[in-house]
C-alpha cells in the first residue's frame, strides 16, 4: 500500500514538472488569439462555407471520375488533401483539426438554438459505434460508395455526418457526436497519443484548492468542456478536441499547451480500453489490405476468389452487391483475425491474464498503425498537392504537370512501415517494462508482442514489394 506521504511527494513532483514545462500560450499574441471569443467561430464559419462549396461541387459532378469526366474538386479536397493532411500532421498538432471542424461546430450552433440537452446514454459511452462506422466506410469504399472517385457520394457522406451532428446537437448535451460517433475523431484521438503537444493543467494542486471548477461548469468567458474532460485528471490526448474553452474559462490561468516527446501518452497513460485496442489492430490490417488492393497480383487473387463464390453467372447488379457483401465480410474477418492473433499470442503465454495483456500491449502498435495509415495516404497526398499546384499554374496561364513516381512512393511506404515497426518495438518494451512484475514477465510480454509485430511487418513488406501493375 502506498503511503499518503509518498503519494503527496509524487503529486508535488508532478506539479513541479508540469509548471516547469514550456507553455505555448506564452507565445506572443497566441493566448489572446485563443481567448478571443470571435476567433474560433470565425474559423468555423469560413470552413463551413468551404464545406458547402465542396458539397455543391460534389453534387454537381458526374458520379464516376474514371468514365464520365466529372468535377474532381470534392474528392480531391477530401480524400487527396484533407484526409491525408490530417494523418501527416497529427504528430505535430494532435487533434487541432477538431478546433476548426465545421461539422462539430454545426452541432454546437444547433444547441445554441434548440436542444433537449439529454445525457448521452451510459451504455453507449464507448467508441464501438465510431469503430463500426469507420469499418463500413472503408469496407464499402471500393465498390459500394466509391468515395475517392465518386464526388456525389463524397458530398452525401458529408451531408450525412453534418445531419447527424445537427440531430445529436438537438437531442444530447455537449458535443456527444464528436466524443462518441465521429470516425475521424476516433482515429485522430487514437493517433493523438503520439502527438508532440498536449493540453493539461499546470498544477493539480491549484485545481484542488479552487472550489469552483470553471472548466467543468463554464463561465461567461468560456463554455464547459464540450466533451466532459477535466484537465486536472486528464492524462492523455484522446478525447480533448483542443476547443480551448478551458483556456478561456479558467480564472487561475492554470491551463497550458506544451510541446513534449511524441508518444508520451502511450507509455505513461494507465487508461486502456478494449474498443481502442481492437481498432488499433483493425487499422493496421485494413490499410495493409487496402494497399494490397493497389497491387495487381493481390487484387486479382481477391477478385477471382469473390467472383468464384457468385451463385450464378455474373450479373452486373448482383456482381456489384456481391462484392460489397464480401468487402464487409473480409474487413470484419481481417479485424477479428488481427486482434485475435494478438489475443492468442497473449493467451498462450499469460493464460487468465490474456485480456489484460492484450489491451495493454495493443497500445504499443499505435506507431505501426500510424505508419501504415501514412503509407496508404502517401500517394493520395502527393496526388492532391500536384492537383493544387497544377490548378494554380493554370490560373496564372502556366502549364505545370506533375505525376507521382510510383517507385519513390513505394520506397517511402516501406520506410514508413519499417520506422513504425521499430518505434512500436520500443513502445512495446517500455509498456512491458512498466507493467511487468519481474524480468520473466517482461520477456513473456515482449515475445507475445514481438510475434504479432513481426507478422505485421512480414505481411506489409510482402504487399509493398508486389508490383503495382
Amino acid at each position: 500500500m502506498v503511503s499518503k506521504k509518498k503519494t503527496g511527494k509524487n503529486e508535488n513532483k508532478e506539479n513541479h514538472e508540469s509548471r516547469d514545462k514550456y507553455d505555448l500560450l506564452d507565445v506572443y499574441f497566441f493566448k489572446d488569439l485563443v481567448k478571443n471569443k470571435f476567433f474560433k467561430p470565425v474559423v468555423n464559419f469560413f470552413l463551413f462555407i468551404f464545406l458547402l462549396i465542396i458539397i455543391y461541387f460534389g453534387l454537381s459532378s458526374e458520379p464516376d471520375l474514371r468514365f464520365h469526366g466529372g468535377i474532381p474538386f470534392a474528392t480531391t479536397m477530401i480524400w487527396d488533401l484533407w484526409h491525408p493532411l490530417l494523418a501527416f500532421t497529427i504528430i505535430i498538432v494532435g487533434r487541432l483539426w477538431c478546433f476548426a471542424c465545421p461539422i462539430g461546430a454545426i452541432g454546437e450552433w444547433t444547441q445554441s438554438v434548440f436542444s433537449l440537452k439529454r445525457k448521452y446514454p451510459e451504455k453507449y459511452r464507448n467508441l464501438w459505434i465510431a469503430v463500426i462506422l469507420f469499418l463500413i466506410i472503408f469496407a464499402g469504399e471500393r465498390h459500394l460508395f466509391q468515395f475517392t472517385r465518386n464526388p456525389p457520394n463524397t458530398a452525401y457522406l458529408l451531408i450525412f455526418f453534418t445531419g447527424l451532428a445537427i440531430v445529436m446537437g438537438a437531442v444530447y448535451e455537449k458535443r456527444s457526436f464528436c466524443r462518441y460517433i465521429c470516425p475521424i475523431g476516433l482515429v485522430l484521438g487514437l493517433f493523438s497519443m503520439l502527438s508532440g503537444i498536449e493540453l493539461r493543467c499546470k498544477s493539480k494542486k491549484t485545481c484542488q484548492d479552487h472550489d469552483i471548477k470553471e472548466c467543468i461548469m463554464g463561465t461567461e468567458a468560456g463554455k464547459a468542456c464540450p466533451v466532459a474532460e477535466f484537465p486536472q485528471t486528464m492524462e492523455r490526448n484522446n478525447h480533448c478536441i483542443m476547443c480551448m474553452e478551458c483556456v478561456k474559462s479558467c480564472s487561475k490561468g492554470n491551463i497550458r499547451i506544451s510541446p513534449r516527446i511524441p508518444g508520451a501518452d502511450i507509455i505513461h497513460s494507465r487508461k486502456k480500453h478494449l474498443d481502442e485496442a481492437y481498432l488499433i489492430h483493425g487499422i493496421i490490417i485494413i490499410f495493409l489490405f487496402v494497399m494490397g488492393m493497389e497491387r495487381l497480383d493481390f487484387r486479382n487473387v481477391i477478385i477471382n476468389f469473390v467472383k468464384s463464390t457468385l451463385p450464378v453467372n455474373s450479373v452486373t447488379f448482383l456482381d456489384l452487391y456481391w462484392r460489397n457483401m464480401w468487402a464487409i465480410i473480409i474487413f470484419i474477418l481481417l479485424t477479428l483475425g488481427a486482434s485475435g492473433l494478438m489475443y492468442l499470442s497473449t493467451k498462450a503465454i499469460f493464460g487468465k491474464k490474456a485480456k489484460q495483456k492484450f489491451i495493454e500491449l495493443s497500445y504499443a502498435f499505435i506507431p505501426l498503425g500510424l505508419s501504415v495509415y501514412l503509407a496508404e495516404n502517401t500517394f493520395r497526398l502527393l496526388k492532391g498537392l500536384f492537383f493544387v499546384a497544377a490548378s494554380i499554374g493554370s490560373f496564372f496561364g502556366r502549364i505545370w504537370e506533375f505525376s507521382p513516381d510510383f517507385d519513390t512512393i513505394n520506397r517511402l511506404q516501406i520506410f514508413l512501415l519499417v520506422s513504425g515497426f521499430i518505434f512500436s518495438l520500443w513502445a512495446g518494451y517500455l509498456i512491458s517494462k512498466r507493467d511487468s512484475q519481474d524480468e520473466n514477465e517482461l520477456q513473456k510480454s515482449m515475445i507475445a508482442f514481438g510475434f504479432t509485430a513481426v507478422v505485421y511487418l512480414i505481411i506489409g513488406v510482402k504487399i509493398l514489394t508486389l508490383p503495382i501493375i
